[in-house]
């Protein structure tokens, strides 16, 4: 009897040792799902590096105001400024409502903010008055060591939000920490306690299934993710992701890829697919059209998983929708007057392009074009009739460049850039001359332009190579020069 009550007693520990594993080995995936959902978004440290990186473009922009010619081009750098100062004014009042801090750090830089501006409105009525050289000299001096402490409060607050960012995280782990010591502990006291602690422990355990049945119920319902075969056939989803492609979940497993990728482009499907297969993570973003032929835009997250060999076995793939992020970016980089992208978007995707290219080695055409004496047609006609001329023009280089790589860019008043892929150098120049002819076939009339009747245009064109290392700033002067030899040749003719 005594051996029975002994192994009655060990199979009672083993149960609850095996019973305790598994509750702190649910409990730890329930705090990293909790961590997960309600993890830090480092709004503050989001704030301040937007507030850097629009000081920097307002400190830009007030050189290229005292650097201007002429009313248009101050007028054009004045609203650069302006739409920066709005921006930083607005991650200011995250900071404020956010910070954690002293708040006397936000109180200073903030003040020199404020403090900036007196000295722009100086420099901005001195260009007004045409006092070019008392702007320049304020902008390099008074201006630029303003900036400069400016710059130095600023960092503070970066420094700062970072500092915060990283202690929370730390706090965070170090209290999973703990709890997880804390319940092995506890453990610890089950074991030598009674059969009552074990019926404890088997409702407990019983609670904690229910908890992570209930999160991963809310992941399924309201996360989109996909787990893929070695072959990209889905053999698992969320509900969720099954719900936006208005399918069922019985509908979609096992079948090929093609409801992931199907509105890929067929680089960016190879891509991913070259990327996944070598065991890295890709992420990027992808258009698809929804059941109504609307567009949509989702984030795409895919990570391989491994067997134990490290060999890839499988895709777990997490999407996020971001149609309202998108149509927000689209709406700020497209021209208002033209509908054609803006200068804003041109410095964004012309470094992104030159990798693809290069990439694929493919030629990248980048072609420059300025209306032929726009001025005096601004002069003759009035800036509504240089308006609609305008928008006459873009409506050429739109019907020309269709297709979903190529873009069309107004950089300036009357000045644009096109960027598209071509085989050969031949293809390049023919498009060119198709952009040109055209615009004077549309026989919009310039009775005092020395070069025509209508209304024509000079363009400088460069083939980018993608073999060669091609610096954006020594394309951009390159081309520049080129448009300059086609004025130079007389206007309203291409120069390669």
């Amino acid at each position: 009897m005594y051996n029975n009550i002994i192994f009655n007693f060990l199979i009672t520990i083993i149960l609850l040792i095996i019973l305790g594993l598994t509750s702190i080995f649910k409990m730890a995936q329930l705090a990293d799902l909790s961590q997960k959902l309600y993890d830090h978004p480092y709004t503050v440290t989001v704030a301040t590096k937007t507030i850097e990186s629009n000081l920097i473009s307002m400190h830009r922009y007030m050189k290229d105001v005292a650097l201007s010619t002429n009313e248009h081009e101050l007028q054009l750098a004045i609203d650069e400024v302006n739409k920066s100062e709005i921006i930083i004014y607005r991650e200011f009042e995250i900071i404020f409502d956010c910070y954690l801090g002293d708040k006397k750090d936000i109180q200073a830089s903030f003040d020199a903010f404020v403090n900036w501006k007196p000295i722009r409105d100086e420099v901005i009525l001195l260009m007004y008055s045409y006092k070019k050289d008392e702007a320049a000299l304020i902008t390099k001096n008074k201006g630029a060591l303003h900036v400069e402490k400016l710059n130095l409060q600023v960092n503070k607050l970066i420094n700062f939000a970072k500092a915060k960012a990283l202690f929370f995280n730390k706090n965070a782990i170090e209290t999973k920490r703990s709890s997880i010591t804390l319940i092995a502990f506890i453990l610890l006291i089950i074991i030598t306690i009674t059969i009552i602690i074990l019926l404890l422990l088997v409702k407990n355990l019983k609670k904690t299934d229910s908890e992570i049945k209930k999160h991963f119920h809310l992941i399924d319902q309201n996360i989109m993710s996909a787990t893929l075969n070695e072959n990209f056939k889905i053999i698992d989803l969320s509900n969720a992701f099954a719900r936006y492609l208005f399918y069922s979940k019985k509908d979609l497993l096992n079948t090929s890829d093609h409801f992931i990728f199907d509105d890929c482009d067929k680089s960016t499907k190879n891509e991913i697919i070259r990327i996944s297969r070598s065991g890295k993570d890709w992420k990027g973003e992808v258009k698809k059209l929804d059941f109504e032929n609307e567009i949509k835009w989702l984030e795409y997250n895919i990570h391989p998983v491994f067997n134990d060999n490290y060999e890839v076995i499988a895709y777990t793939c997490i999407f996020h929708d971001i149609s309202s992020k998108k149509r927000i970016e689209e709406i700020s980089n497209i021209d208002s007057l033209t509908s054609l992208h803006n200068r804003r978007y041109f410095d964004s995707i012309f470094p992104k392009e030159l990798k693809i290219a290069k990439r694929n080695n493919i030629f990248l055409a980048y072609l420059m074009l300025d209306i032929d004496h726009f001025k005096q047609y601004n002069d003759t006609y009035g800036h509504q009739d240089g308006d609609i001329a305008l928008k006459k023009v873009s409506e050429v280089l739109k019907l020309i460049l269709n297709r979903p790589d190529d873009f069309t860019f107004r950089i300036g008043g009357e000045e644009f850039v096109m960027l598209f892929k071509v085989k050969n150098k031949e293809d390049a120049i023919s498009i060119a001359e198709d952009c040109r002819i055209k615009i004077e076939d549309l026989k919009i009339a310039h009775k005092n332009s020395s070069v025509s009747s209508f209304v024509t245009v000079s363009m400088g064109l460069t083939l980018i190579d993608p073999t060669f290392n091609n610096e954006i700033e020594s394309i951009y002067k390159e081309t520049d020069d080129l448009l300059y030899k086609a004025k130079q040749n007389g206007r309203n003719n291409l120069v390669y």
